[in-house]
């Protein structure tokens, strides 16, 4: 073959090949899979009341299962409750078993790194909780007093491990679950517990008898709702509806309800 016989090849080699590509659909985001299937799976830890829970009749209840039965409705589309466990919720999103993640996940430029987030759609304040008697007011009333109980993995985890850091004696047992970590505490097994507010207001609420006081606030953190990276199309439609919903007092109401906080949009908006 001579070399303009080659070149007339190789051209039209490199022409197929650009119609080709360029007759390739673009690249699907989650939001259009989320419209075709008409459904819309949602990865909620069902075991961290009052964020999400069973109700006397078993259904799923809390504050973010009423966001994402919010969402789903503004959608148009079917709501599917993807049960996941506190550790495990970002591993679900990544293995694509859930299209975003709604489950009282604090917005940190760790787990940035690995998903992106909406902007915040509510706030969760991490806190250091023991009896109403014992004195603790800071990281360094920790030594020496005990295990404190903390969910492996969370916020409360990551806090309470930089906080102690320096602090000598400080014994940290680290459970799988917000449920585990509940029951050693309830039990008398350990009587300190870093854990959120809301999840110790519910704690209170159901065992009315329980002595444990909220002694200081570990750091607050804004939640946002979770999805995976490049996904431009589903984020901007999720930080369009969380800017709306806040704005019209949907996502207030339903926080305020749940967590006797009442959220303030445009310091939410602030932290994002």
């Amino acid at each position: 073959m001579d070399r303009r016989s080659a070149s007339l090849l190789l051209t039209g080699l490199f022409g197929l090949g650009f119609v080709a590509l360029s007759s390739m659909p673009a690249s699907a985001d989650t939001l259009d899979d989320i419209m075709a299937r008409k459904k819309l799976l949602v990865a909620i830890d069902l075991g961290n009341p009052p964020h999400g829970m069973m109700d006397s009749a078993f259904k799923p209840t809390g504050s973010d299962v009423e966001t994402a039965q919010l969402l789903a409705k503004d959608l148009g589309v079917e709501l599917e409750i993807v049960q996941v466990s506190t550790p495990n919720r970002v591993q679900y999103l990544m293995a694509k078993k859930a299209d975003v993640v709604i489950s009282a996940l604090s917005i940190t430029d760790e787990r940035k790194k690995v998903i992106d987030f909406s902007t915040a759609y509510a706030e969760l304040q991490c806190i250091v909780a023991a009896p109403k008697a014992m004195q603790v007011a800071s990281y360094a009333d920790l030594g020496g007093k005990g295990g404190i109980a903390v969910t492996r993995g969370t916020v409360n985890d990551q806090e309470l491990t930089r906080g102690t850091a320096s602090v000598k004696d400080v014994a940290i047992t680290r459970f799988e679950d917000d449920p585990t970590s509940t029951t050693a505490i309830t039990s008398g097994q350990l009587r300190i517990y870093a854990t959120s507010l809301p999840l110790l207001n519910q704690l209170r609420k159901d065992n009315p008898q329980l002595d444990l006081d909220t002694k200081f606030v570990m750091k607050g953190f804004p939640l946002g709702i979770a999805l995976r990276k490049n996904e431009q199309k589903l984020k901007a439609k999720l930080d369009d509806w969380v800017t709306a919903n806040l704005k019209n007092g949907k996502l207030v109401e339903i926080y305020q309800r749940y967590h006797g906080v009442k959220l303030v949009p445009q310091e939410l908006a602030a932290k994002s």
